[in-house]
């Protein structure tokens, strides 16, 4: 056979499976969702016109394209009738593909919990043994035990442009609950007002190492651990230039963790090796430990690039918190490189960065303007073999640092920080009217009103004395 036989060939097996791929209209041509489905073969479309479903669908394990007008237009509700809106739960693949819905009113289906054994888990999507693709969907207004939003099962579903929205769990996980060695992959997406027992946002567990890039975690609460995400059991996610914006524990006097709280040691244990790079820390708050960031007994998380800023603990740890034990011996030996401390607080010790029991490494990071009672930039309890090196403390309330620890040299320790009041051109400790004619006489050059230091004196400058106008 020739090489143009064969391409005729190959041409004809395209064309032939093209030509059987078809679109089902909901509701023109079938009255529900489901019913399409039940109707669809591998590589159909089924499209949903707006309007609101009442109704649980299951993809059967089709590699089909489920495809609504977009989440504030087609709507999946469960009405709260009980079980999981959307389910996939016979080995779907990437090919199986949930979107543009808002999913809601989902009451979940029992899961076997580790710990706490038959619950119900995922009330908007739940997730078993199966690798869908679900995009631009928003899960909201769901509520169970676990996974309110989402539950995965041993799965590892692609997860992008998703909102999870105001779901409530009697558990784990408000927005997502990954168990039994779940690797989901979710990409841009939004955990927002969630609410939990443990891991408002998500909680990841058994195993479970989420890759999670771009996301954002804002105003979720918990009761117990872990605000905007929690992890336990061997589960060591990866997370990348994520941000977690005022999340917070109430409730429990020594939760932890309002942005980030990860606990390897205690039921269902095992060390957990979370990573953590380009991260936004800011406004989280705790009534325990780590205002910003936890990390409990058996607990090796690797933190870089990462800014940790105006966060609260409550006890010990206003930026991050490590916290371990002797006996058992279960440390928390974190590693934190090149990252920012600036204005956390902690009501008893370590504003910026607090260790107990453990032997953290505190390397190359910038911690100011931190305060607590004892050791506002860091405080050392029991954890003389903590390392600390080429650090910068600078303007930290009472004290730089307290406790015992390794000095691997190059700290630098100042009672004010060098940018304090960059803006005060010709330093008189005030930002006002002179720093302006400072900047304008020295317009489109680099003199002293280059207050900014990129090597010309412009309209940024200008811009910048505005914005610290005052005594500095």
């Amino acid at each position: 056979m020739t090489c143009l036989h064969r391409l005729a060939m190959a041409l004809a097996v395209f064309l032939s499976a093209a030509a059987s791929a078809a679109t089902l209209h909901v509701p023109s041509a079938y009255p529900t969702i489901q019913s399409a489905i039940e109707e669809a073969f591998n590589g159909d479309i089924v499209q949903v016109a707006p309007g609101i479903y009442n109704e649980h669908i299951d993809f059967m394990g089709k590699a089909i394209v489920v495809i609504g007008d977009g989440a504030t237009n087609t709507a999946i509700s469960g009405a709260d009738s009980g079980g999981s809106v959307v389910r996939f739960a016979l080995g779907e693949g990437i090919d199986s593909v949930l979107e543009g819905f808002s999913i809601q009113e989902g009451r979940g289906e029992l899961v076997n919990d580790p710990v706490f054994g038959s619950v119900l888990c995922g009330g908007g999507v739940i997730v078993l043994q199966s690798s869908p693709t679900i995009r631009d969907c928003v899960m909201e207004g769901n509520a169970c035990w676990g996974g309110s939003g989402l539950c995965n099962v041993g799965s590892s579903p692609n997860i992008i442009g998703c909102t999870f929205r105001g779901n409530v769990s009697e558990g784990h996980g408000g927005g997502m609950y990954n168990l039994n060695g779940s690797q989901p992959y979710v990409e841009n997406c939004v955990f927002e007002a969630n609410d939990a027992s443990w891991g408002g946002g998500m909680t990841n567990t058994v195993g479970s190492d989420a890759k999670v890039l771009n996301c954002t975690f804002v105003n979720n609460h918990v009761d117990n651990v872990g605000g905007g995400m929690f992890n336990r059991s061997y589960s060591s996610p990866t997370v990348t230039g994520c941000s977690f914006l005022n999340n917070t524990q109430t409730g429990n006097p020594v939760g932890s963790g309002g942005g980030m709280c990860t606990y390897g040691s205690g039921n269902g244990g095992g060390p957990c090796y979370p990573i953590v790079i380009d991260c936004l820390f800011e406004g989280n708050v705790v009534t325990g430990d780590g205002g910003g960031m936890s990390n409990a007994y058996d607990s090796y998380t690797t933190v870089t690039n990462c800014i940790f800023r105006g966060n609260y603990g409550g006890r010990d740890g206003g930026g991050i918190a490590c916290v371990g034990a002797h006996d058992p011996d279960v440390p928390s030996n974190a590693t934190i490189d090149g990252c920012v401390f600036e204005g956390n607080e902690a009501a008893d010790r370590g504003g910026g960065f607090f260790s107990r029991a453990s032997e953290p490494t505190l390397l190359n990071c910038d911690i100011r303007k931190n305060m607590a009672t004892n050791g506002g930039g860091a405080a050392f309890f029991e954890s003389e073999a903590t390392y600390v090196a080429g650090n910068v403390f600078c303007a930290n309330i009472d004290e730089p640092v307290w406790g015992m620890y390794v000095d691997g040299g190059d700290n630098i320790f100042e009672e004010g920080c060098e940018d304090d009041c960059i803006a005060d051109a010709n330093g008189d400790g005030e930002v006002g009217v002179d720093d302006v004619l400072m900047v304008l006489s020295d317009f489109g050059s680099a003199g002293e009103g280059d207050v900014n230091g990129d090597g010309i004196v412009d309209v940024d400058d200008i811009l910048l004395v505005i914005s610290a106008w005052g005594p500095c």
